[in-house]
């Protein structure tokens, strides 16, 4: 009898610890229901691998888990809810981005998160860029970045990520054109020979642009019969207001056979908040 009341004892004590278990390339984030079924990767790399074998996207949350009230509100509203997580499950791998003030991190996962903010050009202000969402393709291009949530809870953020993930599978597997930080994209730019493209609106760049830019507006009626008249020989450095438009521009450019451009993520809003030069 104390035999067997030892083994309950013992497998119970197995039991417990298989369910503590934590991967740490996986973190919930704040709030996650624990029956919700979706995993927050905190490892990017990994994160992409599993993407590309599920033929998925992958969505980066930016945020303060202990306290930004917004980041929480998002959390709560939009990936807490049952229409984000059915949606998740089909279409998302989710990488979880936290900066938090109270709760420890290892150090290698601060300078790996530090990282992905500069990468993303995320403002460096203490508390500023969160919330951001960002969503990139198999081949890691950015397809969709946002920042800021105006509470408008799954209605507000699904339209978005469903609209740019129909994008997702036609650049998984070969993508055009290379994401350049605002450093290189800014070396690039002080070469004469390199073309800087911006694909704003004509009043946009009007009210400010970088020097030396040319505006090629990419949803006028007329994009495609102008960028043809392009030299294609030139490296063509491309961008917009925050980084959508700009890969849109990249994506026709390719199936023009341009072979050489380049995209800035975060677009002129993140070059200007680097205090790179502006003209009017």
């Amino acid at each position: 009898m104390l035999q067997m009341i030892l083994t309950v004892l013992l497998t119970s004590a197995s039991l417990a610890l298989e369910v503590q278990a934590v991967d740490t390339n996986t973190s919930p984030i704040a709030g996650q229901s624990d029956s919700s079924g979706v995993t927050w990767f905190t490892d990017l790399p990994k994160a992409q691998a599993r993407a590309k074998t599920e033929g998925k996207a992958v969505l980066l949350f930016f945020h303060g888990s202990d306290w930004c009230p917004t980041c929480a509100e998002m959390e709560r509203q939009v990936f807490d809810s049952p229409e984000f997580v059915q949606y998740a499950r089909r279409a998302l791998v989710l990488v979880d981005v936290d900066f938090p003030e109270k709760e420890k991190q290892s150090e290698e996962l601060k300078r790996a998160n530090l990282a992905l903010k500069g990468r993303f050009n995320l403002t460096q202000e203490l508390g500023g860029g969160f919330p951001t969402i960002i969503l990139l393709n198999g081949a890691g291009g950015t397809v969709f970045q946002e920042t800021g949530y105006a509470g408008g809870g799954p209605a507000e953020v699904l339209p978005k990520l469903r609209w740019h993930t129909d994008t997702v599978a036609s650049t998984t597997d070969a993508v055009g054109f290379k994401n350049l930080s605002v450093e290189e994209f800014a070396r690039m730019a002080a070469e004469k020979k390199n073309v800087i493209l911006d694909v704003r609106t004509p009043t946009e760049f009007k009210a400010g642009h970088l020097p030396g830019a040319v505006n090629l507006d990419v949803n006028a009626a007329d994009f495609q019969e102008k960028a043809v008249l392009l030299d294609k020989g030139r490296t063509y450095l491309v961008h917009c207001a925050s980084g959508v438009r700009s890969v849109k521009a990249c994506e026709k450019l390719t199936r023009l056979d341009f072979p050489k451009l380049c995209n800035l993520p975060g677009g002129f809003k993140a070059w200007a908040e680097a205090g790179k030069p502006v003209e009017k």
